[in-house]
């Protein structure tokens, strides 16, 4: 087996026992059985389980990040922009949930740099987000305020997704589609 080829089946085992145990609860002994590696390999590989922690919160965050640029590349319209953002979230959360709580709530627990490695990606996603935003006012389909306020709103809105999807399993272009016009046309009468 490949060396990337490794590291890819560590970090998807872990990212499996972080979501179903937390990250406190798993060792790197759980790690080597479920990845089906050495203490070697895995120490080859990571120097600890911060390391291995942080690496798996690039590559999950990441993808969606991916996603992201993908959809602002595409010759569709601002409001269809937002809902692919949204959905992509939906998705996540309904797929992953245990795994994005993971991320996000013992991510800010575990120390200073995993902390700041999820500040950067936020402010990597409100960057992409404030553009599709400026793009929406620009085009006049979006009303002239603060980009940053409504940016934070945008990707606020997304966070009561992993909940939503557990708590009440709502469907997802259901939940993407409230959820848009919620933000489009705000809950004024």
């Amino acid at each position: 087996m490949e060396k990337n080829e490794t590291k890819t089946e560590i970090v998807e085992a872990a990212m499996n026992l972080f979501a179903s145990n937390g990250y406190y609860e798993t060792t790197m002994s759980d790690i080597v059985e479920a990845s089906d590696t050495s203490k070697g390999t895995l120490y080859y590989h990571f120097e600890n389980k911060l390391e291995l922690f942080e690496t798996m919160i690039n590559d999950v965050i990441g993808r969606i990040y991916e996603q992201y640029l993908e959809i602002v590349s595409l010759d569709i319209g601002v409001k269809e922009k937002l809902r692919r953002m949204l959905a992509v979230h939906a998705e996540f959360y309904k797929e992953n949930y245990e795994l994005a709580y993971t991320i996000f709530m013992e991510g800010q627990k575990i120390d200073i740099d995993c902390k700041q490695e999820l500040w950067k990606w936020k402010d990597k996603f409100n960057k992409i987000v404030g553009d599709v935003i400026v793009e929406g006012i620009d085009s006049g389909v979006l009303k002239k305020r603060d980009v940053r306020l409504m940016t934070h709103s945008f990707l606020g809105l997304t966070n009561s997704f992993g909940p939503a999807m557990i708590e009440d399993d709502f469907e997802v272009d259901l939940l993407v589609d409230y959820t848009l016009e919620l933000f489009l046309e705000g809950v004024g009468a």
